[in-house]
């Protein structure tokens, strides 16, 4: 991915904007406790060239901190075009991913998309995503153990 937008000028309009939010700095990461969720959004550079780098904005559940059990969270990428344009999907994608009832209704559409489509179906590249596309691949990010299900958290929950 060529990046049109130099990091150094979105993290300067990140800094600004952002801190007028609440939001708290460290490094390139900025964070907000809102109450059942803290809102993230993270620079993070590229591995292959330093002009390179993702915008990856998250959503964490706070009853479901990061431990080293369970780790309830969505991540987005959102692509460098204008500061203005990345803060604006930002916090369009927050507002989305922080509406308890809508993440729930996402929830059930992608259980039963799963049971279509179960793990060892996708691996073997038997899936077709055009007819059958993801309802909400945010849920590919949630990670945990068997035991401690983040998606039965929402669905009790939420």
């Amino acid at each position: 991915m060529e990046c049109i937008l130099p990091e150094e000028q979105l993290i300067e309009y990140a800094k600004s904007y952002l801190k007028a939010k609440g939001f708290k700095k460290k490094n390139k990461r900025w964070t907000k406790d809102i109450g059942d969720f803290t809102v993230c959004f993270y620079i993070q550079g590229s591995c292959f060239s330093k002009e390179n780098y993702y915008i990856r904005p998250g959503i964490f559940i706070n009853a479901l901190l990061p431990t080293e059990l369970v780790y309830g969270h969505w991540m987005t990428q959102i692509e460098p075009t204008t500061p203005e344009e990345i803060m604006c999907k930002f916090e369009q994608w927050c507002q989305e991913w922080t509406n308890k009832s809508l993440i729930k209704y996402r929830l059930l559409a992608f259980i039963e998309w799963e049971k279509r489509n179960p793990l060892e179906k996708r691996r073997a590249g038997l899936v077709d995503y055009e007819k059958d596309p993801v309802p909400a691949k945010e849920f590919f990010t949630i990670d945990s153990p068997p035991w401690c299900s983040p998606k039965q958290y929402i669905l009790d929950n939420f």
